[in-house]
């Protein structure tokens, strides 16, 4: 069993799709973008509580789907701290993990 991860970064990539997901919703109506940042605020505890019990996509890479939102997160975990690789509209083209 995992400890309970304390520690959580997003790539540069994860953080760019996190941050246009923010203002894509808060332009479509006020507090919208701050819902979506309580969704991942959400999502983030229930990961670093019991981060094994998501499905492996690809080797050590897992993925947790929103609740509210049409999105999946994308992570693994290294040095007992949280890495968050993608924030992922379930709409778009699927994610290729070979050569990341």
């Amino acid at each position: 069993m995992t400890d309970i991860l304390e520690k959580v970064r997003f790539t540069k990539e994860a953080a760019c799709e996190f941050m246009e997901s923010v203002e894509w919703y808060e332009s479509r109506g006020k507090g919208l973008g701050l819902k979506f940042t309580d969704e991942m605020d959400s999502l983030l505890e229930r990961i670093k509580l019991n981060p094994d019990i998501y499905p492996n996509i690809v080797e050590n890479i897992r993925r947790i789907q929103m609740n509210k939102f049409p999105y999946s997160v994308f992570y693994t975990i290294e040095n007992n701290f949280l890495i968050i690789l993608r924030v992922f509209h379930n709409k778009r083209k699927p994610i290729k993990w070979e050569g990341r």
